[in-house]
């Protein structure tokens, strides 16, 4: 677990669109919807509607930005996903930073209810481990990690770090 760091945002829209835009970037993903993508908002509205709903933290979004990192260097540089793609990859990375950060999983919990009219149980387990799989399990991310985040990214994500 995360020896949490007191992360706080002057503004979550500039979180929010980061993320966005990272992980709209991490690979090139079909712009074809088929029938199974129909209760797909808009990537944005996906991810705006998810930290809201779930109140993710700044902490967790960090960690999952940071996880989505390890996930971009680890990809072939071929690799291309479906239109859900996008998606799947931003929610593994939040579930799975948000019980690293947390010592217990209710934000996993929050997060997995809120999204259960677009993805099931099962596919958020596949996702999971697909994710996991992909980064090699390397979950850890310490404090000096967060710092390096927030000094590279900070000003643009409107962050602060109190230790």
């Amino acid at each position: 677990m995360l020896v949490s760091p007191s992360l706080s945002t002057r503004s979550p829209e500039a979180l929010i669109s980061f993320t966005i835009q990272n992980v709209g970037s991490i690979l090139e993903c079909s712009k074809q919807r088929r029938s199974r993508h129909e209760l797909l908002p808009h990537l944005a509205h996906f991810v705006r509607e998810t930290y809201f709903k779930c109140q993710l933290s700044p902490t967790v979004l960090i960690v999952a930005l940071i996880y989505l990192e390890r996930l971009k260097t680890s990809l072939p540089v071929q690799a291309r996903g479906d239109f859900d793609t996008p998606y799947k990859i931003f929610l593994a990375a939040i579930v799975i930073a948000s019980k690293y950060t947390e010592d217990y999983s209710l934000q996993a919990t929050v997060i997995r209810a809120t999204i259960a009219p677009v993805f099931s149980a099962r596919e958020m387990n596949e996702m999971e481990r697909s994710f996991l799989g992909l980064i090699k399990f390397n979950l850890h991310v310490d404090l000096a990690q967060v710092e390096r985040f927030v000094q590279q990214h900070g000003a643009q994500l409107e962050l602060e770090l109190g230790l």
